[in-house]
């Protein structure tokens, strides 16, 4: 027998609590705010009542009704009696089909946190009608966990004594055992030096004739710097198997970069070398970092491919195909949103146009009118392969028509062609008018990198191409056959002075080797602080809501862009930011996850804050080259000079019936990529304070938000509240055994730890939060204290996170340990779409239950 003897009582059990929840305005008011119909159908005993909240004053009717529901719920009427106690986990009893929706649950779900104040209630009335006997008792907390706690330690051996004494002491940074100097960890500052780039003078004179004298100048330096890599190449000098060089090339970078401003942006590819020495990036820094020295402009950590200097407004050289249109296009868009009047330009080759990011690029520029200015240099070649065999396309400009994007094809050999040419896209983007596409027709002389045989041009190509050189070609214009003899020297002097500099520069430190991973943060984002003032209950929605629009607010530079978030995205978390914000700073974008993350890379390389939102976190994996490339490596690889304060904010994990592409748990996936902050809050409260932790971290941060985490309710400190970056948290305190968890997966943790006390086993709940860096210090202390360790993950088993923790405690804690380490994990097969397989792939409480029952008796 169930609760209910009857329907009939069921129906005086809910009447009563209605009449007693119309009587408290507070409560009535807050129910009255939904402004909907809701009805509940229970099975067992069966029966409805129907809520309306529409009018003036609550009001409800048992049995059946005439009123028309936008919402109906199905439950059983034991589910909805363990609801009214407040002790229904509502996100783990939607996922297991213990409630049933029919239209809009976000409508229900925004009502919890107001009818919490009627759990109480709802326990009077049941006093009241005489049925005490269907209230739980609490379990029994007599034990003292500071007892069981020294008791434990006077069972442990000297050295793990020791461990815990100096974990307990130990001030700054998680705990690492075997710290060797090759861990990244996060500068922590009390005050950051927000002084911006300062962009290097121009040095380009404005009178016509000796502009175009510079020209030749410049072609002559980059034309003499390659051809010096070229030799050091052959001879084994450099130490790298990677040089990609643009000779024959020189007009269109020297053409293009005249035609900016110091201050302009510019990205480009792995074939950059001409493009940082035209936009004025010095000869020594450019020798030193591909000769690998300290003295490289980015210390020895990029080297030929990602050779760059923010000074001159470079936002790297880039070794991913592609990957220059997508940060150019964010940037432009930082521009555009402050109000800049800068231009942003990408340098790309032809086979990139032949990439998803090419083409995604282009459409936000286009829609946004951005003002980014795209210079295809057409070299012929895309690698190894011939432009003719890689696209069937009339013509490489054409690329641009679908867009709605002006394009325009020049001589890439004529520096004066492209200096124009160039010069009438960049004064159109500058006024507003949106990018342009600039195609520059030129050659590469040398192979895809030195070493190449260039075996598939065919015979006499690489000679009519040389009777074209760019630099005699502008000799003969300038009539400079003497002075072009004195520039040649005169270049060919300054690199061999810079290449004896430069082996003269120390290699790099190996003492520096984990420094430019992360960018200094405030200590106050990293280190736990008390939160004065006093809390609401809320859900996680609400919670991540207001996190977005409190930082938004106080910050103009942080912005939010993903697919349908003017209107709430899918799970409705952006709902009504729109309203206060306004379409500049809470921006819908195309269906396009590389253009969603790549511009938000380029952006925040530019001085913005972006928070990029990804419909599933399935689709990570349509833009993970951003991610793991890009937001990861671009700091490190410029030896410090950008920062990249940019937040990936996307929902995770099974429970709803979506099936496989829908439902993955991708938290485990990016924790092995050195230079991301990996983030899965497990609470309300935490999905507030770490988001708006990480929108103000000046490094990428990728926010996992599980999906039914959103309708979980609880407690959120009001005013300025900030949970710290790499700190876990004790969620629960117990003595027997060790339970930590991953994001929302807390929440099962937490309904199988009240059972677990029930029956005498006293559960210790560690939340690490932050997986990326792992807070190892407080999971140490707790494994000390209990001797026992389970990990719980709804990811899958193999490779999932646990197996991380796993190993750390193994290796550093093995003497401390009672009982050998246990796993609950997802199972390692797609989520699939049936509720009962797919509930069966999933941890749930009985699993963990019974994990942590043979831990402790093991």
């Amino acid at each position: 027998m169930g609760t209910f003897r009857d329907t009939e009582q069921l129906y005086r059990v809910l009447d009563t609590l209605f009449r007693r929840l119309s009587d408290r305005r507070d409560v009535a008011s807050a129910l009255l705010a939904g402004r909907f119909i809701l009805r509940f159908h229970y099975t067992d005993p069966d029966g409805q009542i129907t809520i309306d909240m529409t009018g003036q004053e609550l009001s409800w009717e048992v049995g059946e009704s005439s009123l028309t529901p936008a919402l109906e719920l199905f439950q059983s009427a034991d589910v909805a009696h363990d609801f009214w106690l407040g002790e229904l986990n509502v996100p783990l009893a939607i996922a297991s089909r213990k409630v049933i929706s029919r239209g809009d649950i976000t409508k229900a779900l925004s009502l919890l946190p107001a009818i919490k104040p009627a759990f109480p209630v709802y326990r009077q009335v049941l006093s009241e009608l005489g049925m005490e006997h269907t209230i739980p008792r609490g379990a029994d907390e007599t034990r003292s966990v500071v007892e069981r706690w020294r008791r434990r330690l006077e069972g442990l051996g000297h050295d793990s004594v020791g461990r815990l004494r100096r974990l307990v002491h130990r001030q700054h940074g998680p705990l690492d055992f075997a710290d060797d100097g090759l861990s990244a960890r996060v500068p922590l500052v009390d005050r950051l030096d927000e002084t911006p780039v300062r962009f290097r003078e121009s040095n380009l004179p404005e009178e016509a004739n000796e502009l175009k004298t510079e020209m030749l100048r410049r072609m002559r330096l980059v034309r003499a710097f390659e051809e010096k890599l070229a030799e050091l190449y052959a001879t084994g000098q450099v130490p790298t198997e990677a040089i990609h060089l643009s000779i024959g090339q020189e007009a269109t970078a020297v053409g293009a970069c005249f035609a900016l401003r110091p201050d302009d942006y510019m990205a480009t590819t792995h074939r950059g070398h001409g493009h940082m020495l035209a936009k004025g990036a010095p000869l020594g820094g450019m020798m030193a970092e591909i000769m690998a020295r300290s003295g490289g402009l980015c210390g020895g950590k990029g080297g030929s491919m990602h050779v760059t200097d923010a000074t001159v407004g470079a936002l790297g050289a880039n070794g991913i195909v592609g990957a220059s249109p997508l940060i150019a296009a964010g940037a432009a868009h930082a521009v555009q949103m402050r109000g800049g009047s800068q231009v942003s330009v990408a340098f790309f080759g032809d086979g990139a146009t032949n990439q998803g990011m090419f083409h995604e690029a282009l459409n936000m520029a286009s829609l946004f009118r951005l003002p980014a200015v795209f210079v295809l240099e057409d070299n012929r070649y895309g690698e190894f392969t011939a432009v003719a065999k890689h696209t069937r396309a009339p013509s490489l400009e054409a690329r641009a028509v679908s867009y709605g994007m002006p394009a325009v094809t020049c001589d890439g050999n004529d520096v004066w062609a492209v200096y124009e040419t160039m010069g009438e896209a960049v004064e159109r983007a500058r006024r507003g008018d949106g990018p342009t596409l600039v195609v520059c027709e030129t050659y590469r002389w040398h192979g895809h990198m030195e070493g190449d045989p260039c075996d598939y041009r065919p015979d006499g190509e690489l000679e009519a191409a040389k009777a074209r050189c760019p630099i005699q070609a502008w000799t003969a214009v300038l009539g400079k056959g003497e002075d072009d003899d004195v520039f040649e020297g005169d270049a060919q002097r300054a690199v061999e002075d810079s290449l004896a500099a430069a082996l003269e520069s120390p290699e790099p430190s190996e003492a520096h080797i984990a420094d430019d991973v992360f960018a200094p943060d405030l200590r106050e984002l990293w280190q736990p602080r008390i939160t004065a003032g006093g809390s609401r209950e809320m859900s996680c929605s609400e919670a991540l809501r207001e996190a977005l629009r409190e930082e938004m607010e106080r910050d103009e530079r942080v912005y939010l862009l993903g697919e349908d978030v003017t209107r709430g995205g899918y799970f409705a978390v952006t709902t009504g930011l729109v309203e206060t914000l306004g379409t500049e700073r809470i921006i819908d974008t195309p269906i396009s996850e590389y253009a969603i993350v790549g511009s938000a890379v380029g952006a925040a390389m530019a001085g913005a804050r972006p928070v990029a939102e990804i419909l599933f976190s399935d689709f990570l994996t349509c833009c993970m080259d951003p991610i793991v490339n890009n937001a990861a490596k671009l700091r490190y690889m410029s030896g410090g000079q950008v920062q990249m304060p940019l937040v990936v904010r996307t929902p995770g994990g099974a429970g709803l019936g979506m099936a496989a592409q829908h439902s993955q748990s991708f938290e485990a996936l990016l924790t092995g990529i050195p230079g991301l902050i990996v983030v899965a809050p497990g609470t309300p409260a935490d999905a507030k304070g770490l988001l708006k932790s990480a929108i103000r971290s000046n490094n990428p941060v990728v926010f996992f938000e599980n999906k039914m985490l959103y309708a979980a309710t609880g407690k959120v400190p009001e005013g300025d509240h900030l949970a710290p970056l790499g700190v876990g948290r004790v969620v629960r305190e117990g003595s027997d055994v060790t339970l930590v968890t991953v994001g929302a997966a807390l929440m099962k943790a937490e309904a199988a730890s009240v059972e677990l006390a029930r029956e005498g086993i006293d559960v210790e709940v560690v939340d690490p939060r932050t997986l990326v860096p792992l807070d190892f210090e407080t999971i140490a202390k707790s494994v000390i204290k209990t001797g026992r360790l389970v990990t719980l993950e709804d990811a899958p088993l193999t490779h999932g996170f646990g197996g991380e923790v796993v190993s750390r405690v193994s290796e550093n804690l093995f003497g401390a340990l009672r009982a050998a380490p246990r796993r609950i994990a997802g199972a390692d097969v797609p989520i699939p779409y049936a509720s009962a397989l797919e509930g069966r792939c999933l941890p749930d409480v009985p699993r963990i239950i019974e994990a942590v029952r043979g831990a402790v008796r093991a």
